[in-house]
């Protein structure tokens, strides 16, 4: 190899020392690459904008938006249906009611009145059946809840009478049997039968009352 001259060594010297200056000032401006992290978190926002001004709904938005929302799942109600199913389970607990079972026919006069609330005669059987069972204030709400339905309906008013003689409210027992009567009940002359106003008859205001009959 051949060897530098000696009178270059200053100038080598200057060009050496010129040279790592550009290199320090070089570095210091060159741009900063960026980080994996970053390329990573990019490619997994790829598709995706995101607008500044927009607003994310709350959890609790969110939950009152599907409560909100209609049920897609969910079937119409036929109220064919309803009243059929109704007339069904009323017809099973007049059986029970027959064999003397006045829970079970109670049940199935609830499942009566779950598919169809209107169905007046439903409860006039079901507060024999409370009275049967002697649940007495059963059988009075029972009542109340027709009364607000079906305020001139017959048997409503025979059947507190019923209520009110079992409990030795006989006063207001015969009011209700007579407004029963005019009212319609086509049957009076079962007040003169019936273990449930036995207490009533006892009474001379019924003696009287019924020859009038």
């Amino acid at each position: 190899m051949k060897r530098v001259s000696e009178s270059w060594k200053p100038y080598f010297l200057v060009f050496s020392v010129l040279l790592l200056v550009l290199t320090v000032v070089g570095d210091q401006y060159r741009p900063p690459l960026e980080s994996a992290d970053h390329d990573s978190e990019a490619s997994h926002n790829h598709g995706h904008s995101h607008d500044p001004n927009a607003s994310s709904e709350s959890p609790k938005t969110l939950d009152e938006a599907f409560s909100q929302a209609p049920d897609p799942g969910a079937i119409p109600v036929d109220p064919v249906r309803e009243h059929r199913m109704a007339k069904f389970h009323y017809n099973e607990g007049n059986k029970f009611l027959n064999k003397g079972d006045w829970k079970e026919a109670v049940r199935n006069y609830d499942m009566a009145l779950h598919h169809d609330p209107a169905l007046h005669e439903v409860y006039i059987n079901m507060s024999n059946a409370y009275l049967k069972g002697q649940q007495y204030e059963e059988a009075k709400k029972t009542l109340d809840t027709l009364k607000t339905q079906a305020p001139k309906n017959p048997h409503l008013y025979y059947n507190l009478a019923c209520y009110y003689s079992l409990t030795h409210q006989e006063t207001a027992s015969l009011e209700a049997l007579q407004q029963s009567i005019r009212l319609g009940y086509q049957n009076p002359n079962d007040a003169q039968t019936d273990p449930d106003l036995a207490n009533l008859r006892q009474t001379p205001e019924f003696q009287q009352w019924v020859k009038t009959l």
